[in-house]
């Protein structure tokens, strides 16, 4: 006879509440049901799961460790009913990476529409790299991803969403001269970038490339949000997203550089796998644009 997960609910909140009578108020049980529960447990197993020597049951060593794989067993169930008792598919676990231009503007906003209208989604956050985003996402280690640049496949979904303008910024107390800065007049300047294999250094090293120059003093840092602290503070001129810094520039701690040839837009996307063991990923690309981007 197998283990039946009404047996595994008596222990786990015998556990939990410290008694045979507890389990059976939660559970809507007569305390002598709960008792067969727990004597056909110990039966199928061949072991002592509960000491009733003393006056309160105790957990055996061995009914600890089962109580560890119950709980699982319980999580599970719940997470079965939730999701084929909801009207939406998103429900459960979605695994969901995004590059830091996208996660410093727009993830807060996305994770608080997602927990009011999907309360039974959880969400396992990545924040990295396009390029590595990109192959995590091939490689199945996400189910969806906020990025640049996400090279076709076939299993997988791309939807097109803005473009993400970059400009030159540099903090006032550099004192850089007025008009448009050029390849030329950075090149021995100090030039903060994300590292390789960012979209960003491949982005800043073209824009210098074009001019056939090559940065001399080039920093990278893993963090957008700290290349613009560093930047306000005087360490380097950064390209960076401007909607990231537009309060740094408004409050005069950065300076927005225009430039000649102009910085690139990056173009900001969605990318999905075509699972429906996932869920319907048409639900967080529409909350996106039409509640975030709008």
């Amino acid at each position: 006879m197998r283990i039946r997960l009404g047996q595994l609910e008596a222990l786990v909140w015998i556990s939990r509440l410290g008694s045979f009578r507890a389990a059976a108020r939660r559970l809507s049980l007569s305390q002598p049901a709960i008792s067969g529960r727990i004597r056909a447990l110990e039966t199928q197993l061949g072991l002592a799961i509960i000491d009733r020597s003393q006056a309160r049951p105790r957990i055996t060593r061995r009914g600890a460790e089962l109580v560890r794989y119950a709980e699982r067993m319980m999580d599970l169930s719940e997470t079965i009913e939730a999701r084929l008792r909801s009207k939406s598919s998103l429900v459960g676990t979605i695994r969901l990476g995004a590059a830091d231009s996208f996660a410093l503007t727009h993830l807060s906003a996305l994770l608080a529409r997602l927990a009011s209208k999907h309360p039974a989604l959880h969400v396992e956050l990545d924040i990295d790299f396009s390029s590595n985003l990109d192959r995590k996402l091939r490689a199945e280690q996400l189910d969806i991803a906020f990025l640049n640049a996400p090279q076709p496949d076939p299993a997988i979904t791309i939807v097109s969403l803005k473009d993400i303008e970059l400009e030159w910024f540099a903090s006032p107390r550099m004192k850089l001269p007025r008009g448009r800065v050029t390849p030329a007049s950075l090149e021995r300047l100090p030039i903060l970038t994300n590292p390789r294999p960012s979209h960003l250094y491949r982005t800043v090293l073209g824009w210098f490339g074009a001019a056939g120059l090559t940065p001399q003093r080039l920093n990278t840092c893993t963090s957008l949000s700290i290349m613009a602290k560093l930047t306000a503070d005087g360490f380097g001129v950064a390209a960076l997203p401007s909607a990231l810094v537009a309060q740094e520039v408004q409050q005069g701690t950065l300076r927005r550089l225009a430039s000649n040839p102009p910085l690139p837009a990056h173009h900001l996307t969605v990318a999905y796998r075509n699972d429906p063991a996932i869920g319907d990923m048409t639900e967080i690309v529409a909350l996106v644009r039409d509640d975030i981007l709008r």
